[in-house]
């Protein structure tokens, strides 16, 4: 499956997800070597899965929000959904002292 992903993909759209995956590698830094080395890999496939999907997000929230009518390539897209996915999951579940985490303070068992 990760072979064929990044088969589908322009060599451009590669680089750029590989770009994305090493600024987050790079943020990183409160993670052992062999996490970050982890974390990359999935980090790079959500880049290139998401490419498309990210790029199409931007362009919408640029006319919505500033009334720009941009069309933002699968490029940049890779770019931000490497860079902020694997990030963005890691904040959800995370859990702070007091209330825990997103999700078990939305999911929890017998408490509506």
């Amino acid at each position: 499956m990760a072979l064929s992903t990044i088969i589908s993909h322009d060599p451009d759209t590669f680089i750029a997800a590989f770009a994305g995956s090493i600024i987050f590698v790079v943020s990183a830094i409160d993670f052992a070597v062999w996490a970050r080395v982890l974390l990359f890999a999935a980090s790079m496939m959500i880049g290139l899965i998401c490419s498309e999907f990210s790029a199409q997000v931007l362009s919408q929230l640029s006319s919505k929000l500033l009334g720009l009518g941009l069309d933002v390539p699968p490029v940049v897209g890779a770019v931000v959904s490497a860079a902020a996915a694997v990030r963005l999951l890691m904040y959800l579940t995370t859990r702070p002292k007091k209330t825990g985490s997103i999700f078990d303070h939305n999911f929890r068992k017998g408490e509506k």
